[in-house]
């Protein structure tokens, strides 16, 4: 990955400019480390590299911050991703893998290997992943107990110590050797090129331009550097256009394309072009003309041989206006039109690798001709590193492998995302691409211990499956309750708040019982918190059940998941499973998965919440809600006895009747939908819309009531599969911070997430299992089983139309103002509340990715409404 910095000094030898004293220090600390780390065992090293990946996880929106505030290159947003991929990812690789003592045993040939350390480690940093890179190659560096120094380049000191200041800081706690993780911030060459020849450096790891790579290489010592990436991405004539397309746009905008696998030449067979071109045009790309063509190439490459640093890192507006360009302020990427020509090709100026938001388009006039362009591409500054194609045609995928010399053939995936590992294929995860010797490399791995041949992987795309889980029983229609007769138990402790109690809920339970041993923990309140939990598992403790019944809304239910949860296993913290992740399978929370000694049975009283069938609980934790998210949370059985909720007043009937319409039509264009879940968000929906306002009306309405405690559940069945998305990130973070009720929250921003989500997206979520851009198309689906129309366009109106009518029907808000909140007390929070908007786990899931400005465009229009003040 290129680095941009200053020519390197030539090495004459000569240190006048070092202070050597303090830098022989440095090393010799290190030194003294490495040893110290020799003596620590796996379960030790474990320890350490869990404690660094979990404060990096932690800690991934504020570095990414830092970076884009040092360096002024790439998204703020994806530098997030990168630095989740850098702790996350790369933790879920490496917990199962062995790196002390004995680490493989081949029984059959009676080998045994056996991992020892490097020692001390020099690594070199770049601009372009200033964060990401550093907590990759310190994590590694630990989990093979070896210290490392870090030189970082001169533009991005502060975000590499920034860095190295977190993980230290718990390593060192977790055991790490103090020395072990240091930074060398002094800008001077002279520095570096005294390190790579000092005898305490044992081993130097470049990640930076080409010339630092052989500074490093020539040095004397074993090296290992990365070259830069200029991949190709051929489309054969039988690939998926629309996902083909999508795809790149995911990977060409990924950090304003400052990473080197990043797409550069697209090579389009020629039966595909025109429809492809119009494709990217359609989905945001900007055609440039032969005139703006030549007015970039001069912008970016027309200072010799050095890229124009202001070229670099910006998103495509942005890169545009620099070369003097017009382009809509909505445009992802530029298209510069390239000669078909080999010959002419090779001599055009935007061929070479190009660190900005640009891509080559070549027309080709078959397989042939686009391979050997690919070939041609690699030539210019890509050899070893990555490629891809696009097609359906099993001869053509292996005729490309067999020619393309790149240690990474992507099949049917994105090259930027993808290379990176873990997310669109099996690839390690890793930020040091290796380009074997092609490439001026020692190996074409994703860095790994297989550094002496060069292998050539080709990497088929990977959609993980889904599943679709839910409780063991649900019992439901009126009269529910009378199961609980059927529950074999001999002491119960009832779970509820002291408004149900007081309406006779526990007197109905102990009614429907046979058991003398009863008691009830009460205490629980809207938003329960840790001490509340605590106090239900001392209450356990001291009675011994087993059977628990939480009666109550959601908060009820979400409190006896926890309860039984810290009740069963003491050992386990809040802290450590409520920790944030990028993706459900790669997550470091570790949930007990013993069965249940206690059995949880679960009774809604109210018609939204969907907590009785969900594998989530939200627990309060200070001034910020914590989620805690596994499927052996969820309950044993549910009863949806409907009679339970004739007493609901009208406030609380809207308010979780939009919660239960707003977890149906999230789930239904969720990334992880599936048909299973589609059936139950259509029936749900179906159901909403015609019982929830006869309720509203007739709260004694017993049919309407039935309807909406089925489509409670139904819903909550279709969102504890498929999950939500931004429209509760949204109504979390405002619902907290001004204490609104979370069904109301949800009202005041579901017209507008809906509009948001069925729009062209801006920037689209990476997500295997989800290539072209359905959402617009499921709400059309839904729409039309719900109130028809002919076309998908007057489906979907008629979607939007029927929750506008059904939120005015239920005299719902329709802005945050209206609730009273000042303006300027708004406008003081927002920064907060889109910060915290984007770190909601519900965003996972939206079929779009949120960036920060549009939540924060978002929460405006759920403050004003549609009014100028919105913008």
């Amino acid at each position: 990955m290129p680095e941009v910095t200053r020519d390197p000094v030539p090495d004459s030898g000569d240190w006048a400019g070092v202070d050597r004293p303090a830098v022989d220090a440095a090393v010799a600390d290190a030194v003294a480390a490495a040893e110290a780390f020799r003596a620590l065992d796996q379960r030790q090293v474990d320890t350490i590299v869990e404690a660094m990946s979990r404060a990096g996880i932690r800690a991934a929106g504020e570095l990414a911050a830092t970076a884009i505030e040092e360096t002024g290159f790439g998204v703020f947003e994806d530098k997030v991703v990168k630095n989740y991929v850098a702790t996350e990812f790369l933790y879920d690789y490496l917990r199962d893998k062995r790196s002390v003592g004995v680490i493989e045993e081949d029984i059959s040939r009676n080998i045994e290997l056996v991992a020892e350390p490097i020692g001390v480690v020099l690594a070199i940093t770049p601009v372009t992943n200033p964060t990401s890179t550093v907590l990759y190659k310190a994590i590694v560096a630990a989990k093979t107990r070896n210290a490392v120094i870090f030189r970082p380049s001169p533009m991005a000191v502060r975000s590499c110590e920034r860095t190295v200041e977190i993980l230290r800081e718990a390593a060192e706690a977790a055991g790490m050797p103090p020395g072990a993780l240091q930074v060398l911030p002094d800008a001077a060459h002279e520095v570096t090129h005294y390190l790579f020849t000092h005898p305490g450096i044992d081993f130097i790891w470049v990640t930076g331009g080409q010339k630092i790579v052989a500074l490093a290489n020539s040095a004397g010592k074993p090296a290992l550097g990365v070259g830069p990436g200029n991949a190709p991405i051929y489309l054969h004539r039988t690939a998926d256009i629309k996902g083909a397309v999508v795809d790149i746009l995911i990977s060409k905008t990924f950090d304003a394309s400052v990473i080197c696998p990043a797409e550069q030449t697209c090579i389009i067979d020629e039966p595909i072009y025109d429809e492809t071109v119009a494709e990217f045009r359609r989905m945001g790309a900007h055609l440039l003309s032969d005139e703006e063509a030549r007015a970039l190439a001069d912008f970016a490459f027309g200072c010799g041989d050095r890229v124009n640093v202001e070229a670099l890192g910006q998103q495509a507006p942005e890169l545009a206006a620099r070369a003097g360009i017009t382009v809509d302020p909505a445009v992802k990427i530029l298209l510069a039109e390239l000669p078909s020509d080999l010959e002419a090709l090779a001599a055009h100026p935007l061929v070479q690798e190009k660190l900005m938001p640009v891509l080559g388009l070549v027309r080709s006039p078959d397989s042939a001709h686009g391979i050997d362009a690919a070939v041609l591409v690699t030539e210019h500054g890509g050899l070893g590193h990555t490629s891809a194609i696009y097609a359906r045609d099993s001869d053509v995928i292996d005729a490309y492998g067999l020619a393309v010399r790149t240690g990474r053939i992507l099949v049917n995936a994105p090259t930027a995302v993808g290379a990176l590992g873990g997310i669109y294929n099996n690839l390690t995860p890793t930020f040091s691409l290796g380009c074997g010797t092609w490439g001026g490399s020692s190996t074409t791995e994703n860095v790994n211990y297989m550094q002496l041949l060069n292998i050539k992987t080709v990497s088929h795309r990977r959609t993980p499956p889904q599943w679709f889980r839910v409780p063991a029983n649900t019992f439901f229609n009126a009269g529910a309750l009378e199961n609980l007769r059927e529950v074999p138990c001999t002491s119960v402790v009832v779970v509820t708040d002291v408004l149900s109690e007081q309406r006779g809920v526990v007197d109905e339970v102990r009614r429907h019982l046979r058991v003398e041993r009863l008691r009830v923990f009460s205490e629980v309140e809207p938003e329960p918190d840790e001490a509340t939990i605590h106090r239900g598992v001392d209450m356990l403790r001291e009675a011994g059940p087993d059977l628990l019944i939480a009666i109550g809304g959601g908060s009820v239910i979400d409190a006896a998941k926890a309860i039984r949860l810290f009740y069963e296993h003491p050992e386990v913290t809040l802290d450590k499973l409520a920790l944030p992740f990028l993706d459900p399978r790669k997550r470091m929370a570790d949930y007990p998965q013993e069965p249940h000694t206690l059995r949880l049975v679960a009774v809604p009283t109210t018609s939204g919440t969907g907590s009785e069938v969900s594998p989530a609980a939200v627990i309060t934790v200070g001034d910020r809600k914590e989620t805690l998210v596994d499927y052996s949370l969820v309950p044993d059985m549910a009863i949806v006895d409907p009679m339970l909720t004739l007493s609901m007043p009208r406030t609380l009937t809207v308010d979780t009747g939009v919660d239960a319409l707003t977890h149906a039509l999230e789930a239904a264009a969720s990334i992880f939908a599936s048909p299973y879940t589609d059936a139950f968000c259509v029936q749900a929906a179906r159901l909403i819309f015609d019982a929830l306002p006869r309720a509203y009306d007739h709260p004694d309405d017993l049919e309407a009531r039935t309807d909406m405690s089925n489509a409670a559940t139904l819903a909550g069945l279709a969102f504890s599969n498929a999950f939500v998305g931004v429209n509760h990130a949204l109504a979390h973070a405002v619902g907290a911070r001004f204490g609104i009720a979370h069904g109301r929250a949800n009202g005041i921003f579901l017209p507008h997430t809906l509009r948001y989500n069925a729009s062209l997206p801006s920037k689209f979520m990476p997500a295997p299992g989800y290539s072209a851009y359905i959402a617009p198309e499921k709400y059309a689906q839904l729409g039309r089983v719900v109130f028809g129309g002919r076309e998908p366009e007057e489906s979907r109106r008629r979607l939007f139309d029927g929750v506008d009518a059904l939120l005015r029907r239920l005299e719902i808000p329709r802005t945050l103002a209206e609730l009273d909140i000042a303006e300027d007390r708004f406008l003081e929070a927002l920064p907060g509340l889109a910060m915290t908007a984007f770190q909601d786990l519900s965003n996972r899931t939206n079929p779009r990715m949120p960036m920060v400005a549009e939540l924060t465009e978002l929460l405006r229009l759920g403050y004003y409404g549609e009014a100028s003040g919105a913008h």
